[in-house]
């Protein structure tokens, strides 16, 4: 059993708000339209967050080696220790997005293994931002957020969860093993900069003819930065363009606004979208001004405010699952 300390957290703002959707439109210097006129193109509410205190190097060093009979494995290959230096002033910023295919359902589910593989990944890295798709909502609590607390023992970890939607039943859809099956955003904050963290989740107005209905997660680290995860449509161009639109120009800008947020936003996900400027289905068309796109090469992309500067990405094989890992190097002033 580990000794984490872990507490669902909500400020009183976000507590007198529990079970209201806020209907977003886009703010009135975001240019242009870029959904089709009607209802919402997305609505979100707030959103308990799972945060784990500092542990301690010991205390790390331990539950590293007693995870419930599961032994870390070794890095994996072309994988260092990421450098962890700089000032709190400015100091480096590094997102991980990753696509488990965890649900049980997929063809490129290998059972569970992904979990393991990426909550190793994690460990080595050491982000501070894990942007996660198709998993199970005990994934995290069970290898993913353990692994970054243990790369961050000093620190304090947080974890955002938000299930896709069952449209005929209007429950979660869920994996083969019961639990909820969706997206979330995992973060570290440094001890001297912990206030807390409130958590959104929305659902896209636009979807596709499946039979699950997109959503995402957010989290606002309170004071430091604003991060969320997505998972797009996957038979529809046109409609994963239109969810995207949604998220970046209506409802990040509305948590931005409800949170007093200026800058510092970060948003990863599988958008099931490329970059190619002769699509009309281009993910850049989903990039606000002031933002900035980095991708994979193919469908998953990270969008990040431009008051991040960019250093490198990277791409990261992985067994178990069809997607890299594709982490983002930046630098946050």
């Amino acid at each position: 059993m580990r000794t984490l300390r872990t507490a669902r957290r909500l400020t009183a703002a976000v507590a007198a708000a529990c079970g209201l959707l806020l209907t977003l439109t886009p703010p009135a210097n975001a240019g242009p339209p870029r959904v089709a006129a009607g209802p919402p193109p997305a609505t979100v509410k707030p959103l308990p967050v799972t945060a784990v205190a500092p542990m301690g190097a010991a205390a790390a060093a331990r539950t590293a080696k007693a995870r419930g009979g599961k032994a870390r494995a070794a890095a994996p290959l072309g994988v260092r220790r990421e450098d962890r230096a700089g000032t709190l002033a400015a100091r480096r910023f590094h997102e991980l997005q990753l696509n488990l295919c965890n649900s049980g359902h997929a063809g490129c589910y290998a059972g569970g293994q992904a979990v393991y593989e990426g909550g190793d990944l994690i460990y080595y890295l050491a982000p501070d931002l894990v942007t996660l798709n198709e998993i199970c909502s005990a994934d995290l609590p069970g290898y993913l957020q353990p692994s970054l607390a243990e790369a961050w023992p000093d620190d304090w970890t947080y974890s955002v969860f938000y299930p896709a939607i069952d449209k005929q039943s209007g429950g979660p859809i869920t994996c083969t093993n019961g639990d909820s099956f969706g997206n979330a955003v995992l973060g570290r904050v440094p001890a001297a900069l912990w206030q807390g963290v409130n958590g959104w989740a929305g659902e896209y107005t636009a979807q596709d003819g499946t039979n699950e209905k997109r959503t995402f997660a957010c989290a606002y680290a309170i004071g430091d930065h604003l991060s969320c995860a997505t998972h797009l449509s996957s038979s529809s161009e046109p409609v994963a363009l239109a969810q995207c639109q949604a998220l970046m120009f209506s409802a990040v800008p509305a948590i931005r606004s409800a949170e007093g947020v200026t800058g510092r936003t970060v948003v990863g996900g599988d958008l099931n979208l490329e970059y190619d400027t002769s699509d009309p289905e281009n993910a850049q068309n989903c990039v606000p001004s002031g933002h900035i796109r980095k991708g994979d090469g193919d469908v998953q992309h990270v969008i990040f405010s431009n008051d991040f500067a960019f250093v490198s990405t990277s791409k990261y094989g992985l067994t178990y699952t069809d997607h890299d890992g594709f982490l983002v190097r930046l630098t946050k002033p």
